[in-house]
């Protein structure tokens, strides 16, 4: 599974509170299942949050870079959307899809995207 950068937002608020919550059932719950994080994912989260919480968080997470084949999925994926995305969200989602994972989310915008498996948590 991919984990978007709403879960790591509220995992992160979870943390700071010290009150466990959804996020951190989730996690509990799929515990046996590989977590990947997207590069993308990483970079919207250090965009608000200091690199040693950032280094942090995402320790133990398979991050999944772009590529070639990536941007080419991504560009199709785009070209045959029939509303926009965010930029992010569009990687993300590309991401998520090229690998055939499932990406949790709260991101409603996720969930228009065709063939994209969504989780909430």
């Amino acid at each position: 599974m991919l984990l978007d950068s709403t879960f790591f937002i509220d995992l992160e608020d979870e943390l700071r509170s010290k009150k466990p919550g959804p996020c951190a059932a989730f996690l509990r719950g799929h515990r046996h299942l590989t977590k990947h994080v997207s590069v993308i994912t990483i970079g919207e989260f250090a965009a608000g949050a200091p690199v040693a919480v950032t280094l942090r968080l995402f320790r133990g997470y398979q991050r999944l870079s772009l590529g070639r084949d990536l941007a080419i999925f991504a560009g199709r994926l785009q070209a045959n959307l029939a509303f926009e995305a965010g930029e992010n969200d569009l990687w993300i989602a590309a991401t998520a899809k090229f690998h055939g994972l499932p990406l949790v989310s709260r991101n409603k915008v996720f969930s228009r995207i065709p063939g994209l498996k969504v989780i909430g948590y």
